[in-house]
């Protein structure tokens, strides 16, 4: 995948608060992008393993003040005309020595400034690397942020999905993407989604049609992105199936999600069934399970000690 340095500022460059100062001839250059590599693509200044986007800040800048003359314009010179070079940022400072636009305008390098620090703009480069590289899938149901925890929300077409989202949005929650979220797998055990195409307001609830949540209920109604920690499947379930659900556990599984096992829950839908307090209380008891803390065992652990006691006070 190749990533030019023009759309490279047109994504990135409002986050990056990246100034434009010079090579602006160079946008064309571009930057490869290849899932085993994406980590090399960017770093601080290195003229022995050159990065593609090379990051100088205070410390690059001291080192080429301790050079003399020569050197000085020898180490710009093996910089600049590097051919993997795609581009300069210079970070924690909007201050460029002549040279530097001398030969970015002569070698029609695209030399950036950002006031953010060199840390900051690394680490929001690999991410958004690793983003763009990251297998994919859409999965159909809705994305929530649900006390901080993304949850998708599945079921079949009838079961409550978009009004359990709606009132979930009512609450205090916020809505990732309706119908057709995509997930990326960012990392080796992180899958994000998103909504496709910037539709991320808007949530379809039949009888009212196409809501825009954003205008209906603010800002905080929505969320651009999120990690999938939960599935929740809403179920019409037969009295046989309701029959064979574990009363002590729940009805828990896992989902495979682009190589990830993602818990899922399953949830009964029944009229009189409040699904967004028992989704809320499956959020909660989940991120229990995952600090460790089991209310099953723990009430199993309590009634064995229990039964112990009534059988050592029978014996008296």
């Amino acid at each position: 995948m190749r990533l030019s340095i023009n759309e490279l500022y047109r994504s990135y460059g409002d986050d990056l608060l990246l100034s434009w100062r010079a090579g602006e001839q160079g946008g064309v250059r571009g930057i490869v992008l290849e899932t085993e590599q994406r980590l090399a693509n960017v770093g601080y200044m290195n003229l022995i393993h050159p990065h593609q986007i090379q990051i100088i800040g205070l410390y690059e800048f001291s080192y080429l003040e301790t050079l003399d003359r020569n050197a000085y314009h020898e180490a710009l010179n093996q910089l600049f005309t590097n051919r993997n070079l795609a581009c300069i940022i210079i970070v924690d400072s909007n201050n460029i020595p002549a040279d530097l636009n001398y030969y970015a305008e002569r070698y029609q390098i695209p030399l950036f400034t950002s006031q953010l620090m060199g840390e900051n703009v690394i680490n929001y480069l690999h991410t958004s690397f690793a983003r763009r590289m990251a297998k994919r899938i859409t999965l159909h149901g809705v994305f929530m942020d649900v006390l901080g925890m993304g949850v998708l929300i599945m079921g079949d077409s009838g079961t409550g999905k978009s009004e359990l989202a709606l009132e979930l949005v009512s609450r205090g929650h916020r809505l990732v993407a309706d119908d057709a979220p995509e997930f990326s797998k960012i990392a080796p055990h992180i899958i994000s989604g998103a909504c496709p195409l910037g539709m991320t307001p808007f949530l379809e609830v039949r009888g009212l049609g196409i809501l825009n949540v954003q205008a209906l209920f603010g800002d905080s109604a929505v969320k651009k992105d999120k990690y999938l920690r939960l599935i929740v499947q809403l179920e019409h379930m037969t009295p046989e199936r309701l029959q064979k659900i574990d009363r002590l556990q729940g009805d828990y599984r896992t989902r495979r999600v682009l190589d990830v096992d993602i818990p899922e829950v399953g949830l009964p839908v029944a009229p009189g069934r409040n699904l967004a307090v028992l989704l809320e209380c499956a959020v909660r008891n989940h991120s229990l399970k995952m600090q460790g803390y089991n209310a099953a065992d723990d009430f199993c652990e309590r009634q064995r000690i229990a039964m112990t006691h009534a059988g050592d006070d029978s014996e008296i």
